[in-house]
């Protein structure tokens, strides 16, 4: 077909209380009626970067294959009416939406959406609404749940992720519109409150309590964010989960190992993926890359991955999945696609969790992980002050901010290691490579003088030369059954994709903080969100293990290998 296509520009759309949201929409050449795929955006429509260029679509290619595309400023966004309240309206005015594309001329009455992050939670929230003519929809590097996996993890707070989210969700018009209402004190008061957090985000970190006026100022829906019971909660909460098992939409659910939403696009795809009993009828796929969010490159935390591990290829694979889902097809292509670090090389595979895959665990012992149990009783303590956490480094983290996330990914950690109240526990070296691909747990046992505190535990690879690298960690926040009684506890480090090199160790860190990664924990039961350092608990922490109450890390071993598929197509 011709190279030509026309615009339609700032076409406004209306919701079923009659509020208005403006959308672009791109044509392809000829009379139609087509396919439209549709972007749903609180980051600007206009915006190139966003709505292409992170969501690894390339329109003009869309455009040739014959598709419509619509992008679409979400409500209360830049130029759209109403008020931005995240999550709030996605569900309801994704579905008018899809009900107003399907009365137009040029859509054929088929849609399928796709984009990256808040871009795919406005897609999974549609879906779960179950709008006639929704087919097929592509989150990228997003969450099925809003609450847990994307605001908290095991009771704790995405700390940096929602700040630094506030910070870039209120450069757009609507916070103009908000101080405008204030009355001149309270606005300059508030001006400056987000110029000192566009400036200095760590002071923002840092400010004690977390949760004040100013901030609510600026972002009111942040008191629902944060907010311990609902942190507390959150795990047992499925939100709209059972809703999107029942969507008859396919879905391409592209996720980063180094991705913040890892947790939560694995979810998803595995919510969808138990639709189907036989592996050969799931009409669903998954790809797994080395991202973080907002860096779909090569280069990730520390090391360089190779030209292969960009989105490159990516926008073809999901023009690929829209068509057949639009024309009653199976997908092409096996079901899952993964990158995995260490080898640096894509895979695939049949199906997900991996086949093949023996859980292993490492027990540990003394300073030692090993594969052989004791029944030598043994215990590490170490003191854990609020006031002086253990400091990010690295992991699937947004610090400092979307555009750079250079502290996201495999980051060298001597500088963590070497503090007091960081246990650490290492292998003998390997003799010959392993792969660990799927879900690591550490089941620890602890105690406490503390009546709350946190546990965290990251899993590294030591190198030859000594260095140790983080792959990947988690949380878990913890109430106290009882002041220095042994208790065992589940820390869910995550998932990871990593070849073990032979020759390197496998270590792993047990901690009590991870800020600003996650808000700290007072140890005293006031809430986190209130606190100040007068509420702060210096605890000793104890980790023990030997006969009756072992601790270990369970890893995912791949035994079968899964064939090298070059890159990602």
């Amino acid at each position: 077909m011709a190279g030509t296509f026309k615009i339609l520009d700032a076409v406004a759309v209306p919701m079923r209380d009659g509020t208005l949201l403006p959308a672009d929409i791109w044509l392809p050449d000829g009379n139609g009626p087509w396919p439209v795929l549709l972007q749903r955006t609180p980051y600007r429509r206009e915006d190139v970067h966003g709505a292409q260029y992170i969501s690894a679509l390339e329109f003009q290619s869309a455009l040739r294959r014959g598709f419509a595309v619509m992008v679409q400023d979400t409500r209360g966004r830049y130029a759209a009416g109403g008020t931005f309240d995240p999550f709030t309206w996605e569900e309801e005015d994704g579905a008018d939406t899809i009900a107003w594309l399907r009365a137009q001329s040029f859509c054929d009455g088929q849609v399928a959406m796709f984009g990256a992050s808040y871009v795919g939670a406005t897609q999974v929230l549609a879906a779960a609404a179950h709008p006639e003519g929704l087919v097929a929809i592509s989150p990228q590097l997003t969450t099925a749940r809003h609450g847990e996996t994307w605001m908290y993890r095991s009771g704790a707070t995405e700390l940096g992720f929602l700040l630094l989210w506030i910070i870039e969700a209120l450069g757009a018009p609507d916070l103009e519109r908000r101080i405008a209402t204030m009355d001149e004190a309270t606005a300059n008061r508030l001006c400056t409150y987000f110029a000192t957090l566009m400036r200095d985000p760590d002071a923002a970190f840092a400010h004690l309590p977390l949760l004040d006026a100013d901030l609510l100022g600026l972002a009111p829906y942040a008191g629902r964010w944060f907010d311990d019971e609902r942190a507390a909660s959150a795990l047992q909460n499925r939100e709209r989960l059972d809703a999107i098992a029942a969507s008859d939409a396919a879905m391409l659910v592209t996720a980063g190992w180094n991705d913040l939403f890892l947790e939560g696009s694995l979810e998803l795809f595995e919510t969808v993926r138990r639709r189907h009993s036989n592996p050969e009828n799931v009409r669903d796929r998954l790809i797994i890359g080395p991202w973080s969010h907002g860096n779909p490159k090569d280069w990730q935390g520390a090391f360089w991955h190779g030209y292969a591990a960009s989105t490159a290829g990516l926008s073809d694979i999901q023009i690929d999945f829209f068509d057949a889902a639009l024309n009653g097809r199976p997908a092409t292509g096996p079901m899952v696609r993964y990158f995995r670090s260490g080898s640096n090389t894509w895979h695939s595979a049949p199906d997900w969790p991996l086949p093949g895959t023996e859980i292993k665990p490492l027990y540990l012992v003394g300073e030692h992980l090993t594969e052989i149990a004791t029944n030598t009783d043994w215990s590490r303590t170490y003191m854990s002050n609020p006031a002086s956490p253990v400091p990010t480094t690295g992991g699937a983290t947004f610090l400092p901010g979307l555009l750079l996330g250079r502290n996201a990914g495999p980051m060298e950690q001597s500088n963590i290691e070497r503090r007091d109240d960081v246990l650490v526990f290492t292998s003998a070296p390997l003799d010959a490579e392993v792969e660990v691909t799927g879900l690591v747990k550490a089941t620890l046992w602890v105690q406490s003088s503390a009546v709350s505190s946190d546990w965290t535990a990251r899993l590294c690879e030591v190198h030859p030369d000594g260095r140790s690298f983080g792959l990947v960690d988690g949380i878990t926040r913890w109430s106290n059954p009882g002041i220095d009684t042994p208790v065992e506890i589940t820390v869910r480090l995550g998932h990871i994709g990593h070849l073990f090199r032979a020759g390197s160790r496998i270590r792993l860190q047990v901690a009590s903080s991870n800020f600003p990664r996650f808000d700290r924990n007072p140890q005293s039961r006031v809430p986190a969100t209130l606190a100040t350092e007068a509420d702060f608990v210096i605890a000793q922490q104890a980790l023990l293990g030997g006969s009756g109450r072992q601790s270990y890390v369970s890893l995912p071993v791949v035994r079968t290998q899964n064939p090298s598929i070059g890159v990602l197509g």
